[in-house]
Order: C-alpha cells, then sequence, then structure tokens
C-alpha cells in the first residue's frame, strides 16, 4: 500500500504548498535554502534512516527525510573547537621541526615535506572554513581574524616557495620569524576572543530557545 513521503527538521514535519518533491537532493536543497534565511544549517539528513551527508551521496527516492540543523554560530563553535584540540596537539610538533630543520640534512626535510603540510593542513583549514561565517556576520574580531588569515596565507606561499628552491635556510627564517608566531597568535585569538564570543552567542540562542516569550 502506498503512504505519502513524510519530511520533518528538527522533528517538525515540513508542509509543502506545491507537490512534494521526489528527489532527496531537491528537499535538501530547499530545506538548506529555507534554514539559511534563519541563520542555520542542515548537519545531519536522514532518507530512510540512512544520513546521506555521511554516505556522500543521495538515493533516487524516499518515504521519510528526518532533517537536523544547527545555527551557525553553534556549527561554527564546533568546528573551532575540534580544530583547536587538533592544533594544540601539533604546535609542539612544528616548534620541534622547525628546530631540526638547519641541523639535519636538506634531503631528509625536502622528504618530510608533506609531513610538515599535512600538520599545518587544519590550521589552513580552520582560517579557510571561518571565512564565510566572517564575511557574512562581521563579529567585533573580524579584523584581526582578517590580518591573521592574510598573514597566514602569505606565510604559507614562502614556505612553499622555500621547497621549491631548496633553501633550508630560507625555510628555516619564514618558519621560526613568520608563520610560529602567527599561527600562536591566531591560536590565541581563538582561544581568548572568538570562542568565547561563540559560546555567548550559542548560550543566548538556547536560553531564547528555552524562553522565546522573553525574545
Amino acid at each position: 500500500m502506498y503512504t505519502m513521503p513524510s519530511i520533518f527538521c528538527d522533528d517538525e514535519e515540513v508542509t509543502f504548498t506545491d507537490d512534494i518533491p521526489s528527489d532527496p537532493s531537491q528537499i535538501f536543497e530547499l530545506l538548506m535554502g529555507a534554514v539559511s534565511e534563519q541563520g542555520r544549517a542542515v548537519v545531519k539528513f536522514l532518507v530512510d534512516e540512512n544520513d546521506a551527508l555521511e554516505q556522500g551521496a543521495f538515493p533516487s527516492e524516499y518515504q521519510k527525510i528526518e532533517a537536523y540543523t544547527l545555527t551557525h554560530d553553534e556549527l561554527t563553535m564546533r568546528l573551532v573547537i575540534e580544530a583547536m584540540n587538533q592544533l594544540s596537539e601539533i604546535e609542539p610538533q612544528l616548534d620541534a621541526y622547525v628546530k631540526n630543520i638547519l641541523s639535519v640534512a636538506w634531503s631528509e626535510v625536502f622528504k618530510r615535506m608533506d609531513e610538515l603540510i599535512s600538520r599545518i593542513k587544519p590550521f589552513a583549514e580552520l582560517i579557510d572554513n571561518l571565512g564565510p561565517y566572517v564575511s557574512t556576520y562581521s563579529p567585533p574580531w573580524s579584523e584581526d581574524f582578517s590580518n591573521l588569515a592574510q598573514k597566514q596565507s602569505e606565510s604559507l606561499n614562502s614556505i612553499l616557495s622555500a621547497f621549491e628552491k631548496g633553501d633550508p635556510a630560507l625555510l628555516s627564517d619564514e618558519l621560526s620569524v613568520n608563520y610560529m608566531p602567527v599561527f600562536k597568535s591566531t591560536r590565541k585569538l581563538f582561544r581568548d576572543t572568538i570562542i568565547p564570543f561563540l559560546k555567548k552567542k550559542v548560550d543566548a540562542e538556547l536560553l531564547q530557545k528555552k524562553n522565546p516569550s522573553d525574545s
């Protein structure tokens, strides 16, 4: 017996003024557009109990869709905290790498280039991932963040240039004089300013959700 497909978002049933789309990917796009206007993003998209976002593919049909969202503030806070936990482990490794550059053969340093890139990649990704949030909401720390993001980008280019030139002295100077100070300053900005700012916003949003009459 045929049953009409059902769609829920944050446990509330979604109704459509027109016909319900039969393609789950269309449903996802519609929901993303609708919730983004509310400062939210879809973080889980269950199609007949399978998470299409986790699997990286949408099925061709469905009977029940369950979408779950987070505010942009909470989603950003979670991403930042996860990345910061990674970076706290990476910093001593980078310090050790910098100290060893001039004491080992360049061939060894060059062979470990991929290792260095893999260590600094989470930092670059954190900066990139936060960019859209900063440009959309212009938080009070946006200028400090943008300045550090620019310095980080310039330093990365110089690091790659040092590898291309086969210049260990240039690589050592770039990492110790420019990259590591930017790395540490950015971590401090996140720890002392950005995370507390996001946490305060998320706490206010949760309080408003519990007491909507107070808004």
